[in-house]
């Protein structure tokens, strides 16, 4: 599986390992890298004029030895020194001839903003508009936090060895890190540990998944309870339709008997219950039959709706909070957290995140928020955006990587949270499900690409999950 992703301390701590087990010397492990960035260069470019730039470092050494390698193969090579650059005489002329660029100045390692010549070089790298191919990661973007230290190189391409590193797939690394590809330098899975970070794909959630059978009925197919409001129905619809298009059997959608109306016009394919009374919805949220429970969309933050957030979580059953479930507890993380249980599931973007948890508002890192969020509450945290987070009470984290920007728009996260409770509702742990919907998620907007709205993901649902059976 290449799914795991490793921390600069993990991937350093395996080659050590690896060299002193295998007798391998740090300068054939260098050698070996340099010539899989010179394949990567010799796959995406025909001879050009390249300009390799090179720090001081291990990453400065496999430049060094990219340049050999083409050379070796008849390209003109220009290299730049860190230590040589103050005798350069015409900086700028190497880079305005360069038809090529290969950032080998610092790879990972970095701990503080880029400065002095090596800032200056990263400058000129991305005003020459040239392409630009960095050897582990892009210099200035940290590599467990994905964090811009000040400046960094916008790299067309980035190469890296045995794994990717979290730093490739979280903001702002993963816009800066351009195409990544992963090659082999020769050191075997079994040196693999067992890993925090993994980069979201089917190899994690698929074979969860459950294919209709012919003795299904609705109820075995999985039903679920979608608790409306008035305020925003058009969000339940959304939601409730994803929960059914992910195969849900059921939708039972429990409103205000004075907001019948509205749903029933609207939401032709659930079962709609009026509810008159307090102990009819602690009976209907009871029933057996509905195995998964979704609260807070469409709703306003306020002390209703953290009175029924608290009452679904009394049953115990796998929920989804949404929205406005999350926002009524701002300035009451401790009573959420109270009631919480590892088969919930929170969907928070970065604002509600931080109206729940104002105390880890200090940390750079998206993914070690999520985290620790998750550790603290004992649920499932989807912190959401284009580098969504899945964090497991248990501390381990997905990080995922198909989203498209399109998704930036109102109702995806309606959409989102239906696919979870559907999911819940056909038996997955709330680590799968959340992890499973956010992908199918991503992938159905990327098949309708541009001019997506939220309506837009239901159609192309079916089609994802066709293609994922397929090779499941």
């Amino acid at each position: 599986m290449r799914d795991e992703l490793l921390t600069e301390e993990e991937m350093r701590a395996i080659e050590e390992t690896y060299m002193k087990a295998e007798g391998i010397s740090e300068d054939i492990l260098m050698e070996r890298a340099g010539k899989a960035v010179t394949e990567v260069i010799l796959e995406k470019f025909s001879p050009s004029r390249t300009l390799v730039l090179c720090g001081p470092g291990k990453n400065g050494g496999d430049g060094k030895i990219v340049a050999r390698h083409l050379q070796e193969k008849g390209w003109p090579v220009n290299i730049i020194t860190l230590e040589h650059m103050p005798i350069v005489k015409d900086l700028q002329k190497a880079f305005d001839e360069a038809e090529l660029i290969v950032d080998a100045l610092v790879g990972t390692g970095l701990s503080r903003p880029l400065e002095g010549d090596i800032l200056r070089l990263v400058e000129r790298m991305n005003a020459a508009a040239k392409p630009i191919v960095s050897i582990d990661i892009p210099t200035g973007i940290d590599t467990n936090s994905g964090a811009c230290c000040g400046d960094a190189v916008r790299a067309t391409y980035t190469v890296t060895f045995f794994r990717a590193r979290p730093g490739h797939y979280l903001l702002p690394g993963r816009v800066y890190t351009g195409r990544l590809f992963i090659k082999d330098i020769g050191m075997p899975d079994t040196y693999l540990p067992q890993t925090t970070y993994c980069v979201n794909t089917p190899a994690l959630w698929k074979s969860a998944l459950k294919d209709p059978q012919p003795m299904d009925h609705k109820y075995t197919r999985g039903a679920c309870l979608i608790i409306g409001n008035g305020c925003m129905p058009g969000a339940i619809r959304l939601a409730s339709l994803g929960a059914r298009r992910i195969g849900a059997g059921l939708v039972r959608l429990l409103c205000k008997s004075e907001e019948y109306p509205i749903f029933a016009g609207l939401a032709w394919g659930d079962v709609i219950t009026p509810l008159v009374s307090a102990q009819e919805f602690l009976d209907v949220i009871g029933d057996g039959r509905y195995k998964a429970l979704l609260w807070g969309v469409g709703a306003f933050s306020k002390e209703s709706t953290r009175d029924q957030a608290l009452l679904l979580l009394k049953t115990k059953k796998p929920c989804v909070l949404d929205g406005g479930a999350l926002s009524s507890f701002e300035g009451n993380t401790q009573e959420l957290t109270n009631h919480l249980h590892s088969d919930a599931i929170l969907t928070p973007h970065e604002g509600e995140f931080i109206r729940l948890f104002p105390h880890l508002a200090f940390l750079k890192n998206k993914a070690e928020k999520a985290q620790k969020a998750a550790t603290e509450t004992g649920a499932v945290i989807v912190l959401k955006g284009y580098d969504t987070i899945i964090a497991s009470p248990e501390g381990k984290l997905i990080i995922n990587a198909n989203a498209p920007a399109t998704l930036a728009t109102a109702g995806t996260g309606d959409v989102l949270a239906g696919l979870m409770v559907g999911l819940l509702a056909q038996g997955l742990y709330a680590f799968q499900a959340a992890a499973a919907a956010v992908w199918i998620h991503g992938e159905a907007a990327n098949r309708k690409g541009l001019g997506l709205i939220a309506e837009d993901l239901l159609d192309e649902i079916p089609a994802v999950l066709q293609g994922l059976s397929s090779f499941r």
